[in-house]
């Protein structure tokens, strides 16, 4: 179904509008998707989609990529004015935030407090590359649905497990259902993360950008590993040393 909706002053037009906000996105329990490449990536994924939401240009070279779905064509202005972006590229979805995810699956990537939308992403986008489950985001983390974050996964945030709002108390009932906790921090009991334990069911922690992981977390960690530098640098950016764990996990499977 097509529909024109050509005013700002569209009753769902101002509500779209208003997901741009982390409080309106929770309030609705929507999410938009900007852009051509990632519009198809979340329509070909099992999330929900509301709308699509495009200009009158790109319904006549791309419409009928969203038939199946409840299309909107719109103004450029307005187009505009409802993206995250400074140049559109056309197209938006309306997109339903996906339920809550349960552990039921083996490997998975908790991210403790990371405020970065692009290591965020970053760490989405690896964790989807190098075969992960699941990525974990604590409680004080960045809103993985914010526009910059989705942007930044590359799609990839329609192909894994994502969890928000996590503590310590997942993580204990993680271990008791099995789970071996590995924590990736500059300390003095650590292993070097290529002689890190390996199990079946494995949650790998990164911390926050500035403070890295928390001293609650390390306590409930089984092993506390990092990555050997040689440089000058005192650490890594949260996103690197989130895939290179990532990594040295695929390579010696």
């Amino acid at each position: 179904m097509v529909k024109k909706l050509l005013s700002s002053q569209n009753s769902y037009l101002k509500k779209v509008a208003k997901l741009k906000t982390r409080k309106y996105r929770e309030e609705f329990g929507l999410f938009l998707v900007e852009g051509l490449r990632a519009c198809r990536e979340v329509v070909s994924s099992d999330f929900l989609v509301e709308s699509v939401i495009m200009t009158e240009e790109f319904f006549d070279t791309h419409g009928q990529d969203f038939q199946s779905l409840s299309c909107i064509v719109t103004t450029d202005a307005i187009l505009a004015w409802l993206c995250d972006t400074k140049t559109p590229q056309g197209v938006l979805a309306v997109v339903h935030l996906p339920k809550a995810c349960t552990m039921e699956k083996n490997r998975y990537i908790y991210c403790d407090c990371i405020q970065d939308p692009g290591n965020a992403g970053t760490i989405i986008r690896s964790a989807d590359a190098f075969g992960f489950d699941g990525v974990i985001f604590s409680c004080g983390s960045v809103d993985v649905f914010s526009p910059k974050v989705i942007r930044a996964t590359m799609g990839s945030v329609f192909h894994i497990d994502v969890m928000t709002e996590a503590n310590v108390a997942l993580l204990t009932k993680a271990k008791q259902a099995g789970f071996f906790v590995t924590a990736s921090a500059l300390h003095g009991a650590s292993v070097d993360v290529q002689s890190m334990t390996r199990k079946n069911k494995q949650i790998f922690v990164v911390g926050n950008e500035g403070n890295g992981v928390s001293d609650a977390v390390l306590s409930l960690s089984d092993e506390i590993v990092h990555i050997p530098m040689q440089g000058a640098a005192e650490s890594l950016n949260a996103g690197v040393a989130a895939s290179i764990l990532m990594y040295e996990v695929l390579r010696h499977e």
